[in-house]
């Protein structure tokens, strides 16, 4: 019979769509880094695994290639600056970077006013 699925083709089908599922997972381009600051001036970076932790003293950005990209979403009412990121209210922005050590003001740092960047 034609058009009826068995168990060991419905097992194939199945193996097929799971591996274009992670295939398409790790190839679709993203950022190696999303910093989130949410309303109240809260922040939490994600790095490029789906990982999320609050905004420490010093992000560490790692990727493939010889530029890194960082993204930085400003859910809050006012204007923020990380380091060398300044974002507008309710703005969305990527940053393509070098490698090398970059730091400055905060205005979204929970336990001081000043983030360092380490690109990798």
């Amino acid at each position: 019979m034609t058009g009826t699925f068995t168990a060991p083709r419905l097992a194939m089908l199945l193996a097929v769509v799971t591996l274009s599922v992670v295939l398409a997972w790790f190839s679709w381009p993203r950022p190696d880094t999303v910093i989130r600051v949410t309303r109240g001036g809260v922040a939490m970076v994600t790095d490029a695994y789906g990982r999320s932790a609050p905004l420490g003293d010093t992000v560490y950005v790692g990727g493939g290639g010889s530029r890194r990209t960082i993204r930085v979403v400003n859910e809050d009412t006012v204007k923020h600056q990380l380091a060398m990121f300044n974002i507008p209210a309710g703005e969305q922005t990527e940053y393509t970077v070098p490698p090398g050590t970059f730091g400055g003001a905060c205005s979204a740092h929970p336990s001081g006013k000043h983030l360092t960047f380490v690109i990798r």
